[in-house]
């Protein structure tokens, strides 16, 4: 039996599965609500008592789907079925609610995705070769090449799991685990230093701020960075007196917080913050 013959006659075992997964989890899933409220069906259809009605409707189709395909039926069901989801993916992605959840196989708040998608796609790709002159029953298939057909029916099974992401935290997290220890960390390129005017926008909305806003006449004046500090300074008066309010940022584990000094141009002392309090 060739490897093509094989992959089409394999598609009822796996496709079937994957409806029947889809299938049982809306009819009896616990969070079944949770999921038909995060998909696009209440926008779609008006009403929460609505969506998930046709929530369920869509999984007793998938069930029923399911057993014929395990039955050995070549039906075109499959293949309407994928085509159906396809459509209404890209209508709720393109059209009714972008964020909104694919709702397929659990109450997950991923919004609708390229894997989402490619689910889809698995079904309608598998129900077209399902339906192939060359395919047989998948007993025959799995009799025929016992070893290669568990094979195929594997890695197309774990292709479906890896665009399921209800299984994330098993997988992809540890994955991207492991990546971030012994690969190139993907924040390797990017500079390590706060932008200034993050800086700026962070102390200016500070505690340290508020004691001396009252004094600051100008926007940031100039900037530098020196000894794990980042130094801020504004032009300000007190009085009939020009001074300069400086900032110390921490930028480091060893320098943290904000510090504020009071600087008088003409004699270069420094003014305690303490002693004077915001006008009123």
């Amino acid at each position: 039996m060739t490897f093509f013959v094989l992959l089409a006659s394999i598609q009822p075992v796996v496709v079937g599965a994957m409806l029947a997964w889809a299938g049982a989890y809306k009819l009896a899933g616990r969070t079944v609500g949770v999921a038909a409220s995060r998909s696009a069906l209440p926008r779609l259809l008006g009403s929460h008592r609505r969506a998930l009605a046709a929530y369920r409707l869509t999984g007793l189709i998938e069930l029923v789907v399911a057993l014929v395909l395990f039955g050995g039926g070549k039906t075109p069901s499959t293949v309407i079925v994928g085509l159906g989801f396809l459509c209404y993916l890209a209508y709720a992605k393109m059209v009714v609610v972008p964020q909104s959840s694919c709702g397929c196989t659990s109450a997950s708040t991923s919004p609708v995705g390229w894997r989402s998608f490619g689910r889809a796609a698995i079904v309608a790709v598998g129900g077209v070769l399902a339906m192939l002159p060359i395919a047989v029953p998948w007993w025959k298939g799995f009799g025929a090449d016992p070893i290669c057909a568990m094979f195929l029916a594997t890695a197309e099974s774990l292709l479906v799991l890896g665009l399921s992401p209800d299984f994330d935290r098993r997988w992809l997290r540890p994955a991207r685990a492991l990546r971030l220890k012994y690969g190139r960390h993907p924040l390797v390129d990017v500079p390590d230093t706060v932008p200034v005017a993050a800086t700026a926008y962070n102390v200016e909305r500070s505690e340290a701020f508020t004691p001396v806003a009252h004094l600051i006449s100008s926007g940031l004046q100039d900037s530098w960075d020196a000894e794990g500090w980042r130094i801020l300074t504004y032009a300000g008066r007190l009085d009939d007196r020009e001074v300069t309010i400086v900032f110390a940022v921490g930028m480091t584990t060893d320098t943290v917080g904000i510090r504020v000094s009071v600087v008088e141009e003409q004699t270069g002392q420094i003014i305690p913050v303490e002693a004077f309090q915001p006008a009123g």
